[in-house]
């Protein structure tokens, strides 16, 4: 009964011009790529609402090829089928896992090279329990694909010849909101790992500061130091957010901690107590910012942070009309008083210190007309005017940025240094900008715990950071303390079990020596590559991302253009992909892992790159 139900849908399926889609009865887990159609599957269509029911579901669509797609012929031409489904999940083709997908970022999977027309296809797709969004069957669509694209192979030549600048010590570093979950030497030691050479972590002096009922104030250091030491001991700079309010310091009754300080050389003393601290401990902290995300509205101005005409001209200047929301240049003053108590207090501790801002919730724009942001040019260019006046420090210049493509933050480098750039009196600002919280996504996304993630945070990396030189991203954030997996930002697990993007931070920290061009990338494929001459070895790092319908692709790595040393020499691989340094498809397999190597010969390599995928290559001389 049940096989004959089954043979009756399927002959449907197939026999119709049109796909037909089936949703199987909810399992609590992923499950394994189902064989067979059960009898209760219930029929669902592209465009119908998902259920919301915390469960994972396959869906499987029997469909012919058709004749025709946008009005062209498809017989002997590339096709694919663009797929989303819920709040992310995978799709598979011929028994094989093809690509997973998030409902932002949607699979393309190549369903025939050259393709005929009326052929069958079944594709089936697990779509995973809902973490955030994705609320429909969304898309099902055929579409012709590029043969070079589908079919053909990139060619990525190594200019191993000429060795540009010096790579810097560490690409990616750490940023965390808060304390850590723990602070073990095992977690420091992965950390160590991992290659990571500076740590931010903002909310540093909130817990400090008591005041007793007589009013003196007492100092508690202990949290302080804990934080300090964990980040001297895995042999990074400390970058601390001067942030937030200790209670006993509000202007206003703030429980969340936004309040501007109702004295603010309380404030100042403070800074210059923790800055001195550390320093007198052996352990200084190497660079301060100034508050958290002041443009978003998370910092509440004091009665006597009135918008005052000082600050309300600089903030006018600054984005060249007149602001129309006065409680925005309350703000703004409240936050350059406390930029000014912050710099003189931490400067007086510590006169090595670094001290920048203005630590913006994205980009400094004021709309999306260049990107996004709110308030960002008032107070990212108008914190520039204001140290200038004040002739305070702006060592560097500091913000945030999720799920913003590479391009857009290629912009926004751009518009910081195009603000800096009258400014001669703040030389360094420019060169050591710090994207002090950076990942996919600021909301619990599924990438962050599967490849898709790692690849986009890789895209940035080879895109913008490299490219643009912005030499401090943060990576937010460092460490769950379970190993549940819900989308949550973490890199690394309970027992420090790495996710994907640990290893693709582990894969980019470990590039020294000099930069080498890699020619012959396109918008989905990219490349970094550093040429060690003391270790006689070159690192290449290839990235197949795309925001949307991302697809396998073949490339050609060229050998001629390899330093001379390494003739005779040995090529090792390691992959980050869907199924390989991935604990989301293997918790046995969720260390970065090698899938390759072989001798340096006269032929070149002809490799496979999956969707979402980020490879590195080490070729190395005889030893």
């Amino acid at each position: 009964m049940w096989l004959t139900a089954l043979a009756i849908l399927s002959s449907a399926f197939v026999s119709s011009p049109q796909a037909k889609w089936v949703v199987l009865p909810p399992t609590d887990a992923r499950t394994s790529l189902p064989s067979q159609i059960p009898a209760d599957a219930k029929v669902i269509a592209p465009g119908d609402k998902w259920q919301d029911d915390n469960h994972f579901h396959w869906v499987i669509g029997d469909l012919q090829v058709p004749e025709q797609i946008d009005g062209k012929p498809v017989a002997g031409h590339p096709v694919g089928l663009r797929f989303n489904c819920g709040d992310g999940g995978e799709v598979w083709l011929g028994g094989k896992l093809q690509a997973r997908y998030d409902n932002d970022r949607p699979a393309l999977v190549l369903i025939s090279p050259s393709a005929h027309p009326g052929d069958a296809v079944r594709l089936a797709a697990q779509v995973y329990a809902k973490v955030q969004g994705g609320d429909h069957f969304s898309e099902a669509a055929w579409v012709l694909i590029d043969e070079p694209r589908a079919v053909g192979a990139l060619t990525l030549t190594l200019d191993g010849a000429h060795p540009g600048e010096k790579v810097p010590d560490g690409i990616i570093g750490l940023s965390q909101g808060g304390g850590m979950s723990d602070y073990d030497a095992a977690t420091a030691k992965k950390l160590k790992e991992g290659g990571f050479k500076w740590f931010r972590m903002d909310n540093v002096l909130t817990p400090i500061v008591k005041r007793d009922a007589a009013g003196k104030l007492t100092y508690d250091w202990t949290d302080l130091d804990r934080r300090v030491d964990f980040i001297h001991s895995i042999g990074a700079d400390a970058i601390f957010a001067a942030s937030y309010m200790p209670q006993p310091f509000d202007a206003i009754p703030d429980n969340e901690r936004h309040s501007a300080p109702a004295d603010y050389n309380e404030w100042e003393e403070l800074c210059n107590l923790a800055a001195r601290r550390c320093a007198d401990r052996g352990k200084p902290v190497a660079f301060w910012e100034v508050w958290n995300e002041v443009n978003a509205g998370w910092l509440k101005p004091g009665p006597k942070d009135t918008g005052a005409e000082p600050y309300a001209g600089i903030y006018r200047e600054a984005i060249g009309k007149q602001p129309k929301d006065a409680d925005t240049v309350r703000r703004f003053e409240a936050y350059c008083k406390l930029y000014r108590a912050t710099a003189l207090g931490v400067r007086k501790g510590d006169p090595a210190a670094k001290v920048g801002g203005p630590v913006l919730a994205s980009g400094p724009f004021d709309d999306d007309s260049k990107g996004p942001g709110v308030n960002g040019r008032g107070f990212a260019r108008g914190l520039m005017l204001f140290c200038a006046r004040e002739k305070l420090p702006l060592d560097f210049v500091s913000w945030h940025e999720y799920f913003q493509p590479a391009d857009k933050i290629a912009l926004e480098v751009k518009e910081m240094r195009r603000d800096l750039s009258d400014l001669p009196q703040f030389p360094d600002a420019g060169k050591q900008m710090i994207l002090s919280e950076w990942n996919e996504a600021w909301w619990p996304d599924r990438p962050h715990d599967s490849e898709i993630g790692a690849a986009w945070c890789a895209d940035c990396v080879t895109r913008c950071f490299i490219p643009e030189g912005l030499r401090r991203p943060c990576l937010f954030y460092v460490k769950q303390g379970d190993d549940g997996f819900r989308g949550d930002w973490s890199i690394l697990m309970k027992d420090n079990v790495p996710k994907a993007t640990y290893n693709m931070a582990k894969v980019f920290n470990g590039l020294k020596g000099q930069w080498i061009e890699v020619k012959g990338t396109d918008d989905e494929v990219s490349a970094v590559a550093a040429w060690n001459a003391p270790e006689k070895c070159l690192r290449l790092i290839v990235v197949n991302f795309k925001d949307r319908y991302n697809l396998r692709r073949s490339v050609h790595i060229a050998h001629k253009g390899l330093p001379a040393e390494l003739e005779g020499g040995a090529w090792r691989r390691w992959t980050i992909d869907a199924t390989h340094s991935n604990v989301w498809n293997d918790r046995s397999h969720a260390e970065l892992e090698q899938t390759g190597s072989g001798a340096i010969g006269t032929a070149d390599l002809d490799e496979t790159l999956e969707p979402n995928s980020v490879t590195l290559y080490e070729f190395e001389a005889r030893r």
